[in-house]
């Protein structure tokens, strides 16, 4: 099986562009978490002078909130791994149906 990508495959749909995308996506996803972490914290920082309960708080919320949201992003792009995978399969238990087809003939 080839599994060299070409941009024939754009648009003829038999390869999926999907799981090589994926990984791209996660680590997008992985920053813009960190990056809503870290605005959380900095924003905490700057409510710790109106109330320091709220703003510790917000401290404990954002990096719990850090470490929940990078493993359920994780969980996420996993599941959408596993549907194309299953895609592969299915590809893969089709062509080989089509080879004995075509052979026991």
């Amino acid at each position: 099986m080839d599994n060299r990508f070409e941009v024939k495959d754009l648009f003829s749909f038999e390869k999926m562009v999907a799981p090589r995308v994926l990984k791209v996506v996660y680590w997008i996803g992985l920053v813009g978490i960190a990056l809503m972490a870290l605005i959380s914290f900095v924003g905490a920082l700057a409510m710790l002078q109106y109330s320091a309960a709220s703003a510790l708080g917000t401290m404990v919320i954002s990096i719990v909130g850090l470490g929940f949201g990078a493993l359920l992003w994780r969980v996420i792009i996993e599941i959408y791994s596993v549907f194309f995978n299953i895609h592969d399969r299915v590809t893969e238990i089709r062509n080989m149906m089509r080879d004995t087809r075509g052979s026991g003939s």
